[in-house]
């Protein structure tokens, strides 16, 4: 684990020879002087200056341990060679630290850059560009920095031999820590917790590349969200308080959610105000998790309904309030893309023998068979299958409950009425300036904004802001056979309600566009996004 960040070396083991080093200079002469690594402190945003790895209270601190590693790099002259310096020996305090070894030269006169961790960079190019991947942190016991020392405190220096020896390298992070300090309000063993932005914003580089001469970041991979996995975390009836480190690197967040979760799949969720992350600082949030306004680990928004019914801020299989989450035939809970090894229909029809939902028709519908309009349950017609009467969908056939559990489940088409004659809906192309199009559904403020639908050419009231209550239902579009078209330009949504009033085939389904809003009927085996609801 890297520490103490002040500390000097004589120069010590980083290649077998001097026979690279000739490659730079016209002689081989050793350099014997001092090599100091030095590094600029985490700063807190509060203003708190905090370097890295021991939290004191007043300050981070770090140390380097024996058998640690950096890489270096000679830059001028340039050559493709990089020497590993392991430190050992060391011993140290709160300034300073050293270390033994003997081996490579450092010319007098050249320039070398320096970075850590240390990697293998023999294969990589160019040579200078250092993987970073900020994936895969696990923290190991409450208020523990261990994982951070262990390789995401990714940091470089560059520096030029003088000619009297005793060369300096001045190292700078280029990742940031979050600080969570999280009072929870139970004693339990936790799993996880979870950033994401609040409204699906890529703003986290997951994997990048850092320059080692400039310390330049080049992303390579973004994400909504970052999990920090937990391991021996534990919160007791007498001491509820979780201390958590993540390192990232610099973005501009918004607003995001927490979700801190238990071994037991239990979700405790918090709202946490976005900052400007920047590197070589910390960044402290705290915040009190609860599972007020969710169910089951899911958010969802109280509009005011005469019904007093919650629904759910984002669609069943989203990770986010404009992702479109996953396509369910009617009466199906697996979706397009999964296995469905109860549906024996689908099986048959797949030529490649698998159970995998590839298709969205009635010959690959789990309630039909013999092809098309022939159905084995939830059937009014004789006309259409086997008659049973069913006109609302089982729990066990609904693809909310099934997947979010608890109280959850799809609205019936009385509650889509309803949603529609008591809110006030707005059409929107760039939902919070997302690019992602769709009906922003307002709790109405007034009688005479209730059941008013704001189109696209139309001029919505200044009265209504995102900071008041509200969803958003995205124009995720549906899937019929193979194809998936429109997205962006229509939306739909199932309630659980069939329309036996045309055909048992039918269901009652929103279906949302920049022109309206309407309840119609919709064919079941469809694939079809799901918003869940609870009361």
């Amino acid at each position: 684990m890297k520490k103490e960040i002040l500390m000097s070396f004589v120069a010590a083991a980083m290649m077998t020879s001097c026979s690279s080093d000739e490659e730079l200079s016209n002689t081989c002469e050793k350099f014997n002087g001092n090599v100091t690594l030095t590094a600029e402190p985490y700063i807190f945003d509060d203003g708190d200056t905090r370097t890295t790895l021991t939290n004191t209270g007043s300050k981070i601190a770090f140390a380097w341990d024996d058998d640690e590693a950096i890489g270096i790099f000679p830059i001028a002259p340039t050559t493709n060679i990089q020497a590993k310096q392991v430190l050992k020996n060391g011993s140290g305090n709160s300034t300073t630290s050293s270390f033994d070894g003997a081996g490579w030269a450092l010319m007098y006169g050249n320039t070398y850059a320096a970075y850590y961790p240390y990697q293998n960079m023999l294969s990589e190019t160019p040579y200078t560009a250092v993987p970073v991947d900020m994936t895969g942190q696990t923290q190991n016991g409450n208020n523990s920095l261990d994982h951070i020392g262990g390789g995401y405190d990714y940091m470089y220096a560059v520096s030029n031999v003088p000619t009297n020896g005793n060369v300096n390298f001045d190292f700078k992070h280029v990742t940031s820590i979050i600080v969570l300090e999280l009072t929870v309000p139970v004693a339990e063993t936790w799993q996880s917790v979870t950033l994401a932005s609040k409204f699906g914003n890529k703003v986290f580089i997951t994997s990048a590349t850092m320059d080692v001469t400039t310390g330049a970041v080049t992303s390579k991979a973004i994400s909504s969200e970052v999990t920090l996995s937990l391991n021996n975390v534990i919160t007791t009836s007498s001491s509820k308080t979780l201390t958590l480190y993540l390192a990232v690197l610099p973005t501009t967040t918004g607003d995001f959610t927490l979700t801190a979760k238990t071994s037991a799949n239990k979700s405790y969720m918090a709202t946490l105000t976005g900052k400007r992350l920047v590197a070589g600082k910390a960044y402290l949030f705290t915040a009190s998790p609860s599972d007020d306004d969710h169910e089951n680990g899911y958010a969802y928004v109280d509009l005011g309904l005469p019904s007093g019914l919650k629904w759910a801020t984002m669609n069943v299989g989203a990770k986010s309030v404009i992702d479109y989450g996953k396509y369910y035939a009617w009466g199906e809970t697996k979706a397009y893309g999964e296995e469905d090894a109860s549906n024996g229909t689908n099986y048959n029809y797949n030529s490649k023998n698998s159970y995998v939902k590839s298709f969205c028709d009635s010959e690959t519908y789990k309630w039909s068979y013999s092809g098309a309009y022939t159905l084995t349950k939830y059937c009014t017609s004789s006309s259409y299958g086997i008659v049973d009467w069913k006109i609302t969908l089982d729990p066990e056939d609904d693809a909310a409950t099934q997947n979010w559990g608890g109280a959850w489940r799809m609205p019936t088409q009385t509650e889509l009425t309803e949603l529609t004659n008591n809110c006030y809906w707005v059409w929107t192309s760039s939902y919070n300036g997302t690019g992602v199009a769709g009906y922003i559904v307002y709790a109405a403020k007034s009688p005479s904004d209730k059941g008013l639908v704001i189109s696209e050419f139309e001029t919505p009231s200044s009265d209504y802001s995102l900071s008041d209550s509200h969803i958003f239902l995205p124009a995720a579009s549906c899937r019929r056979g193979n194809s998936f078209n429109h997205a962006g330009f229509y939306g739909y949504y199932w309630s659980s309600s069939l329309d036996y009033t045309t055909a048992s085939h039918n269901v009652c389904c929103y279906i949302l566009s920049s022109g309206g809003v309407k309840i119609s009927p919709e064919g079941r085996w469809y694939g079809i996004p799901v918003r869940a609801v609870c009361e």
